[in-house]
């Protein structure tokens, strides 16, 4: 059985044991060996041998990469949804740039969002009217200029920025800690809908996966690496908003934060960002001559 460089990476994660590392480091050896357009039993052996991986997982990969278990789980996923690989010409060139980008997204809706220009806007789920407030303020000239939104289908901040995008006619990007099937939290259901139909929704995790709480930090990452920039509204000091910022800091994104009150408990973290070096985001075209650096006057 010979496969695709796209199918293997399609295949690849969703081996039992097999985790960013090691599709990190299948991905770097494909692009030291550029000769190499298939992967076949002989390529596999070479490839695992160089890599040197532990025992385990070379006996994982070996059993399940060309198994009919695996044929009956890609058929399964691509009966439901599109799957977009690091070998694949459309894969964005920011996420791949990245320390592990995902060899493969599973996705809903219209991959023509990645050509936009992208902001990443996070922050907690349990935002004050402040915050809410400053969203109005802020976002709607943003998503106007052509700017596409990418944030979680959380509750709180992520939902508000999906909707601002759709109240605008802009757009948004979705990027999810389950599979495609579900929905967390629930509520989004119809949201999610929506975006499914009418704009992006993005899942690292295959058909049938639900949520699990390492998750949602893997999710980020992958926010962030869309995106030039990361706009965080509202955080508390330990915010699964800062794990965002600092996987962004990382990736050398940009950081923006909105400033709060100083006794505010939902202003800790972007306040402290902002002290660290973030860029304090007072008007939206604070937020436009970071993301659109070279169209904005």
């Amino acid at each position: 059985m010979q496969l695709t460089l796209r199918d293997f990476f399609m295949r690849l994660p969703l081996i039992p044991g097999i985790g960013h590392g090691t599709t990190t480091a299948c991905w770097h050896w494909t692009l030291d060996h550029p000769q190499v357009t298939r992967i076949n039993a002989r390529t596999l052996m070479a490839m695992l041998t160089e890599l040197s991986l532990p025992e385990k997982r070379t006996a994982a990969i070996t059993r399940h990469l060309f198994s009919a278990a695996l044929d009956t789980t890609i058929a399964t996923n691509l009966a439901h949804s599109g799957c977009l690989t690091i070998a694949d010409a459309a894969y964005p060139p920011q996420l791949k740039e990245t320390y592990a980008p995902p060899v493969a997204l599973f996705f809903l809706g219209d991959l023509r969002l990645l050509h936009a220009p992208q902001l990443a806007v996070v922050g907690t789920r349990h935002p004050t009217p402040y915050a809410i407030r400053a969203m109005r303020l802020l976002l709607p000239a943003v998503v106007e200029h052509g700017v596409c939104l990418v944030s979680g289908l959380a509750q709180g901040v992520d939902t508000l920025t999906h909707q601002v995008a759709l109240a605008h006619c802009g757009k948004t990007i979705a990027v999810i800690g389950t599979g495609l099937d579900h929905c967390y939290p629930a509520a989004n259901r119809e949201l999610m809908t929506t975006l499914a139909h009418q704009q992006l929704i993005f899942s690292e995790y295959p058909w049938g996966t639900q949520g699990a709480r390492h998750h949602f930090p893997e999710r980020n990452r992958i926010i962030a690496g869309l995106s030039q920039s990361v706009l965080v509204i509202e955080a508390a000091h330990h915010s699964g908003s800062l794990i965002t910022a600092n996987i962004a800091l990382q990736e050398n994104r940009n950081v923006l934060a909105v400033p709060g009150t100083i006794d505010g408990k939902n202003s800790v973290g972007t306040n402290e960002l902002i002290l660290a070096g973030a860029k304090p985001i007072l008007n939206s075209e604070h937020i436009m001559e970071e993301v659109l650096v070279d169209k904005w006057p």
